[in-house]
């Protein structure tokens, strides 16, 4: 027997027929209206050919009394990012792999990834379990060995942080000048300003636990990585007073909090 994972891809229209017979109207990461604004008899003729399609790959067939039924593996890989128990969402900027986004959702019973590996193209797959989920984070994040910066915390406003990154498009020295201008301790606006400068890739984290309680749970961080390691960032307040709270992280401490965000548990920055 094989044990490779259990994985489909699927086209837009055709995810969009499985989402159909599961009563589901979208998933994260396709927008409240997928369809946008095609016309409803465009959508008709698109979700027919998509029926088609997935008859013809054998994913959906009829069953006895004449109705569509869909192949365990579809429901059970689709269906648990419909539905799932919890979420998180990885969204990865860097130069040399542009803007990545994968989705990760799950239940008592099954993980699924999904991702677009090319336009109008989505992919699912499926994990051992949730206890994966922080490890595949880390591959997609490309967390290695990197150091912690040699800095100390830093907490400054959403506004100086923004000033800050428009200045590092200058050079790192600009982006040190704003940054010593509100105070920061020399060393550590230094390392900081590095990092602004020199990003090598970030990494936005959001998590939802929709079964915790009546409003659905979240937390999330980003993780900005730089010459000279991490610094994981968590903004709290809101405009124009939020303040952008910042640690200095090894990927072995990101790790950790990948651990903790995926768990639910409270994110323990220090």
């Amino acid at each position: 027997m094989s044990n490779k994972p259990l994985s489909i891809r699927l086209g837009i229209e055709e995810l969009m027929f499985v989402l159909w017979l599961l009563n589901t109207p979208t998933l994260p990461g396709l927008g409240a209206n997928p369809f946008g604004d095609l016309p409803a008899e465009q959508v008709a003729v698109a979700l027919a050919s998509a029926e088609r399609s997935l008859r013809a790959r054998r994913l959906v067939g009829k069953a006895k009394d004449g109705s569509v039924q869909m192949e365990q593996v579809v429901m059970a890989l689709v269906g648990t990012c419909a539905v799932p128990e919890r979420s998180v969402v990885l969204t990865c900027e860097a130069p040399d792999t542009g803007r990545i986004v994968h989705y990760f959702h799950a239940t008592e019973l099954l993980a699924v990834e999904h991702s677009n590996p090319e336009p109008g193209v989505h992919l699912f797959e499926a994990l051992p379990d949730a206890t994966a989920i922080p490890g595949r984070l880390g591959e997609l994040m490309r967390l290695g060995q990197q150091p912690a910066p040699n800095a100390e915390p830093a907490h400054v406003t959403e506004e100086t942080l923004q000033r800050a990154t428009q200045a590092a498009r200058d050079g790192p020295e600009k982006a040190l000048a704003v940054l010593l201008l509100v105070g920061l301790e020399k060393r550590t606006a230094g390392e900081l300003a590095a990092a602004l400068a020199r990003t090598r890739r970030r990494s936005a984290l959001a998590s939802v636990h929709h079964l915790r309680e009546e409003t659905p749970a979240s937390d999330g961080f980003v993780v900005l990585e730089g010459p000279n390691g991490l610094w994981a960032m968590v903004t709290t307040g809101d405009d124009p007073t939020a303040v952008v709270n910042l640690w200095p992280h090894s990927a072995a401490d990101v790790r950790v909090r990948l651990g903790e965000l995926v768990a639910g548990e409270t994110l323990k920055f220090s």
